[in-house]
């Protein structure tokens, strides 16, 4: 794919911050500096972040400062998240938020693998105390371009699975932030309000990513110091025109807790499943079948034996039956025929890959298929096109229309391709 379908700044005029509802999903317009996105998603979005569980505030409070929570998150973040957490909280302080609770919801991803998963496991496999397990985690993600689509683009697919119960702030207020800093590129962030970074995104130049949650094998596999993972994410989001360069920038950075990361590139039509730990990485790519896909455990040849073990039997499921699904040959597969309307197919699929039953519409959460996970969330990425489709609402997510939106036209960027409605046969 020619460099000449990059994202070029050059006689671009970022879009004035505003916000526009479609249905349920907010979409919010930020641009300038990250002090400034900050305060704007503050404005935007302020009665949403009111809205956020007064326990949840509280907690980060105390433990941001009575743990230190929040000067430990200060010194590992990226200066610019700082920066823009400031700028949100300077728009919200008299509703209640803090710069401590900002801090230690910016590096919630870390703080939740230490404190809600890898020490409540420690603690119950002999000290004596019982605070807990966590759910089985969940997320699924696949890619297919080359031979395995209509039309050989790159498509990538991705299930936000919530594990037990639905989180119903997240089910109230899914938010697309469309993010245009002075000094990176034009991105978007699908998020919740108060959160500054994504756990699923795509760029003006075509790369999209989203993240899986994974856990370690034992607490050393854990590091003090390093990078936020989904920080990372909007790093790559904001800098990265290549996945040539977002795999250079995964390889540079140091990192603290377990999960898996896939990154996309639309226009090279690359991508890759990067397995990670504190200590060590894995990395499988996109190979020839057009095809790559990922459920919560490590599948690599060098991080085997990382992750947590044995790999939830959900994981296992989901897993299975992506490989029933898109990978050529079998009787099940939708190998060669995939496209928009296919992907989302696919991400509604509830059979179980070994019993070959189907779960009933109406589950929520049965661990036993790809749409019956627990989802919150449902988006599929044409990023040659810059568009996407977004599935969201009241539970179950699965049953909703996706939603289609258009990246290009939302940057009033020249030559934008309008995002049409996917069609199910």
């Amino acid at each position: 794919m020619p460099e000449s379908m990059r994202f070029r700044r050059e006689g671009w005029t970022p879009v004035t911050s505003h916000r526009q509802d479609k249905g349920i999903v907010k979409v919010v317009w930020l641009q300038g500096t990250p002090y400034e996105m900050g305060y704007q998603h503050g404005k935007l979005l302020r009665n949403e972040i009111a809205d956020l569980p007064l326990p949840t505030i509280q907690a980060a409070n105390f433990l941001g400062k009575h743990l230190g929570l929040a000067d430990f998150a200060r010194k590992r973040c990226f200066s610019n998240v700082i920066e823009e957490c400031e700028g949100l909280v300077a728009a919200t302080k008299d509703i209640g938020m803090t710069m401590t609770a900002s801090l230690v919801l910016a590096f919630g991803d870390v703080f939740q693998e230490y404190f809600a998963d890898t020490l409540p496991q420690f603690f119950n496999d002999g000290a004596g105390f019982s605070i807990g397990r966590s759910s089985p985690v969940a997320c699924s993600q696949f890619v297919a371009a080359g031979a395995a689509t209509v039309d050989g683009r790159l498509y990538h697919g991705r299930s936000l699975d919530n594990n037990g119960k639905p989180n119903a702030y997240w089910i109230k207020h899914p938010t697309v932030f469309i993010r245009q800093p002075n000094d990176g590129i034009p991105h978007m962030f699908i998020a919740v309000p108060g959160m500054v970074w994504p756990n699923s995104g795509m760029n003006a130049s075509g790369i999209t990513l989203a993240l899986n949650t994974a856990h370690p094998k034992d607490i050393t596999r854990l590091a003090t110091t390093g990078r936020s993972h989904v920080q990372m994410m909007a790093r790559i989001l904001s800098n990265a025109n290549s996945y040539a360069e977002a795999r250079t920038f995964m390889r540079s950075q140091r990192r603290m807790a377990a999960d898996l990361i896939l990154i996309a590139d639309g226009m090279s039509r690359r991508a890759g499943v990067f397995e990670l730990i504190a200590t060590s990485m894995g990395i499988r790519e996109l190979d020839a079948s057009g095809v790559l896909y990922m459920a919560n455990h490590f599948v690599s040849p060098e991080m085997q034996g990382e992750d947590r073990d044995p790999p939830s039997s959900s994981s296992l499921i989901r897993h299975e039956r992506f490989k029933q699904l898109l990978e050529p040959g079998g009787p099940y597969s939708r190998h060669g025929k995939i496209n928009p309307s296919v992907m989302v197919q696919i991400l509604r699929d509830r059979i179980n890959p070994v019993t070959l039953q189907q779960s009933p519409s109406t589950v929520y959460d049965d661990n036993a298929s790809i749409a019956t996970n627990g989802v919150v969330r449902q988006v599929v990425y044409d990023s040659q096109r810059l568009l996407f489709w977004l599935a969201t609402g009241n539970i179950p997510i699965p049953n909703n229309p996706f939603v289609g939106f258009s990246l290009g036209e939302m940057l009033n960027l020249p030559n934008a391709v309008p995002c049409q409605p996917l069609v199910f046969r």
